[in-house]
């Protein structure tokens, strides 16, 4: 019977437990609380009451001694339980193959198992206080009553206190077990009701502070181990865990003040940018670019020197800072030997990626006056070398000298769009076959403040680099299609004239581009007809089915489309039907060397009839001599434009030309 109620209310215990959501593992408070308060407090009271109520009544005990013998069993059970059930859940966690979880995994890696040396003395000294305690407490006759408790008491919260709930879990077993036996070789069974209550009391005291105690260290070692991530993550770049810009910067500086104490100390920084990254990154997904940095930033530590530091800044791009260097020469030893390295393709998932890099670098030999200025030197090298697609730069003056030119061109471009200080020029496009003015390029031009007008050589790759260059390209549409409009109002012609405008790749790829075109032509009152769009052959080589899904939407607006610069981009002939294209644009390049290098009126005559065969029109652009109009003549190319005809002019002088009616 007994054991039936017990087993019954113990498993009544462990259901309550588990529905408070109780943690076995006792590791907070609120776990060790709860779990005194039910299995040690509650559960042995009830199975108390169960237990005197059936001796009782089956008249093994009095009635009379009911509530006595209820105490003394719960004193008993729950000592008992105190004791032995938190000691052998702690020890369950000690044994990861029977109870383990990720928590405790965690736990015991950053956990000393075994005592250190520091730690013997201070562990003696309390096991032998707590054992002289019992010993006075309970060795002889008076210490069976609850008058010498205390002497055990004592250095048992002592334990719990200093150490936390597992000391004071082995602690309490001790104590129990070393009491018990001791007392019963003593005694036997003398006093015993009085040292339960007694042991009782420490035991859940003890459990209880020590509860206390761990919750307070895992606090501060939670408080600890934060302020130890947030210290790194200051100083380290969370994916690679390589040094970033900040403890970069700092050992930089470092360096700097110590080259000024000792001139002749040499550091150099290395400043290395992945090529094509973007493209990596839009291929195999950011996951596997994010595998890829990581695997780089293995392979630059590989390449360097136990006291070289290498960083990531951010993005793909990384520094390198080589210090005590023995010769100038050596940073380019470094940069040579990062580039062999990379040379390999990398493993990412199984796909083969393969990888190169721009490396800028910059001397403390050079001279500076700030630790920053030879991070800013090395990056303006890097971007020297990839502009030169070599594999390194080294950084002199004269890149300096450009950077800040380039700098100071990107704010004035910005600023020309608020000030409108860009003009719309045309060149005449003429038919071959009359003669006759067919048309007009529209081509733009940059009204600078000090430098006067600049042809689009000098900014237009300036303006796509920075993503101004959409921006000029609509504004350029609209105001050429509103000038054509008003030219075919005020001059009307048969056939009317054309106008024709570049549209740029990053203006291509706007989502909402034929929506713009189609709000352009309603705004100015332009026909459609009388609109050429001229796209380059990098345009076609990007995306088929996209890019054919857009050229029809353009040409169901009635607009023309034109191939510009044919010939010298990567569009695949194979492909080339498949794209509703109007004309082909012959690139002045083949254009202009007719009759002077041979070869160039075979390939053009070629583009030609394959234009021909294709339905499509041609014309032939950079036009200079009457030679070479004679042989396009020849050729039966329909339309040309070029400086022989007439060079971009302004709108006023386009508007004479038309008037004067030219025959060519």
């Amino acid at each position: 019977m007994e054991l039936v109620t017990t087993l019954g209310y113990g498993g009544a215990c462990a259901l309550l437990l588990y529905k408070l959501r109780i943690n076995p593992r006792l590791r907070q408070l609120r776990d060790v609380t709860w779990f005194l308060v039910i299995a040690v407090l509650i559960a042995p009271l009830f199975v108390a009451l169960l237990q005197a109520a059936n001796f009782a009544y089956f008249k093994v005990v009095p009635w009379s001694k009911y509530l006595t013998n209820t105490l003394h069993y719960w004193a008993g059970d729950a000592t008992g339980i105190a004791m032995l059930a938190p000691f052998l859940l702690i020890l369950l966690r000690k044994f990861p193959w029977i109870w383990a979880t990720s928590e405790d995994t965690q736990l015991a890696s950053g956990r000393k198992t075994l005592l250190g040396l520091s730690d013997i003395p201070q562990f003696l000294i309390e096991g032998l206080a707590l054992s002289l305690g019992i010993w006075a407490a309970y060795g002889s006759r008076p210490g069976t009553n609850l008058d010498y408790t205390y002497l055990v008491f004592l250095p048992s919260i002592w334990i719990a206190m200093r150490h936390g709930f597992e000391r004071a879990a082995a602690t309490v077993l001790f104590t129990n077990i070393a009491v018990a036996v001791l007392v019963r070789a003593s005694f036997g069974q003398a006093n015993v009701f009085a040292l339960q209550f007694g042991l009782m009391a420490i035991t859940l005291t003890c459990l209880l502070l020590g509860g206390i105690t761990s919750d307070r260290q895992q606090r501060e070692k939670a408080l600890r181990d934060s302020a130890i991530k947030l210290k790194h993550s200051a100083s380290y770049d969370a994916l690679t865990n390589l040094p970033n810009r900040a403890l970069f910067s700092d050992r930089l500086e470092r360096a700097f003040e110590y080259s000024k104490r000792d001139p002749n100390a040499l550091y150099a920084v290395l400043f290395i940018d992945l090529d094509r990254f973007k493209i990596i990154n839009d291929s195999v997904g950011h996951t596997l670019g994010d595998q890829l940095l990581i695997a780089i930033s293995c392979k630059l530590e590989d390449c360097l020197r136990p006291a070289d530091t290498v960083a990531r800044l951010g993005g793909d791009e990384f520094t390198i800072l080589l210090e005590n260097l023995s010769d100038v020469s050596n940073p380019i030893s470094v940069a040579e030997r990062i580039q062999a390295s990379l040379t390999l393709p990398f493993e990412l998932e199984g796909q083969e990626v393969f990888v190169t890099v721009s490396i800028g670098i910059a001397l403390s030999a050079t001279g500076y006056q700030q630790a920053g200025d030879i991070l800013r030197d090395a990056d303006i090298a890097m971007y020297r070398a990839k502009q030169l697609r070599t594999r390194y730069e080294i950084f002199n003056t004269t890149m300096h000298t450009k950077a800040v030119v380039r700098l100071q061109m990107e704010t004035e471009l910005r600023q020309a769009l608020e000030r409108q200080e860009f003009l719309v020029y045309y060149q005449p496009l003429v038919s071959l076959v009359t003669g006759r003015l067919a048309g007009f390029e529209a081509l733009v031009r940059w009204q600078h403040p000090q430098h006067g007008i600049l042809p689009p050589a000098k900014f237009i790759l300036l303006a796509e680099e920075t993503g101004l260059l959409k921006l000029i390209d609509q504004w350029v549409l609209r105001e050429a299609c509103d000038q054509m409009q008003q030219w075919q109002k005020q001059i009307p012609t048969n056939p009317p004239l054309l106008i024709s405008t570049n549209l740029g790749n990053k203006f291509f790829a706007q989502p909402n581009l034929i929506q713009q075109i189609s709000q352009i032509l309603t705004d100015t009152g332009l026909d459609a007809l009388s609109l050429k769009l001229e796209i380059t052959e990098n345009v076609l080589a990007e995306n088929d089915e996209l890019t054919i899904a857009t050229l029809l939407q353009i040409k169901a607006l009635g607009v023309q489309l034109s191939i510009d610069d044919f010939g010298t981009g990567y569009s695949s002939l194979s492909r080339l039907h498949r794209f509703p294209i109007d004309e082909l644009k012959i690139d002045r390049s083949f254009v202009s060397k007719i009759g002077a290098e041979k070869g160039n009126l075979e390939i053009t005559e070629t583009m030609l009839t394959l234009a021909n065969k294709l339905g499509m029109s041609a014309i032939a652009e950079g036009i200079e001599t009457a030679e070479q109009l004679v042989r396009l003549r020849e050729l039966n190319c329909p339309y040309g434009q070029g400086y022989f005809f007439s060079q971009p002019l302004p709108s006023q002088a386009a508007e004479e030309l038309i008037i004067s009616k030219p025959q060519w």
